[in-house]
């Protein structure tokens, strides 16, 4: 209540559609698991580049999540919202893949290759590839986790007393 107060908006007048889901609700989740120094330093120099760039990274990763039961493609890119109501699963699911967006990015950073073929120090340059290889396993690890994620959410959406029981 504090931020309403401190705008001077009347909470009376906030008129909240439960059956949206603002982007923030999944990049506040998102960014839970990523620690990047540019991006923090984007958030405080240009909080509008902040969201565009979060919001790429999840508008990105949603195509992975094909077994949504609701349409993701019902948004509002402009009003920065889903024009449906998502659960915490799904939420959950949408911020994984932001994540993972993010972390394709970091792996996939040309600088850093290019510095680390470039180095001539052997022990930089192994440092360089270990860092690498960590960033390669820890997306392996969460595609692992957001595909049980998947299979949890599927299996909690079938109706299977009226698919399988009832036959």
């Amino acid at each position: 209540m504090d931020n309403i107060e401190e705008l001077n908006l009347n909470p009376d007048e906030i008129i909240i559609n439960e059956e949206e889901t603002p982007y923030d609700d999944i990049i506040d989740l998102a960014l839970v698991s990523i620690e990047d120094y540019h991006l923090n330093k984007l958030a405080i120099d240009s909080p509008n580049d902040f969201n565009i760039v979060l919001e790429g990274f999840m508008i990105r990763g949603l195509a992975n999540f094909e077994n949504c039961n609701k349409d993701l493609s019902q948004r509002s890119d402009k009003d920065r919202l889903f024009k449906v109501k998502l659960d915490e699963i799904e939420k959950s699911i949408i911020a994984d893949y932001t994540v993972i967006s993010w972390l394709d990015k970091e792996i996939n950073d040309v600088r850093q290759i290019t510095g680390m073929m470039q180095n001539q120090k052997e022990a930089h340059r192994y440092s360089e590839a270990n860092n690498l290889n960590a960033k390669v396993h820890r997306r392996d690890q969460l595609m692992e986790q957001v595909a049980t994620k998947k299979t949890t959410y599927s299996l909690n959406k079938v109706d299977w007393l009226n698919k399988w029981a009832l036959k």
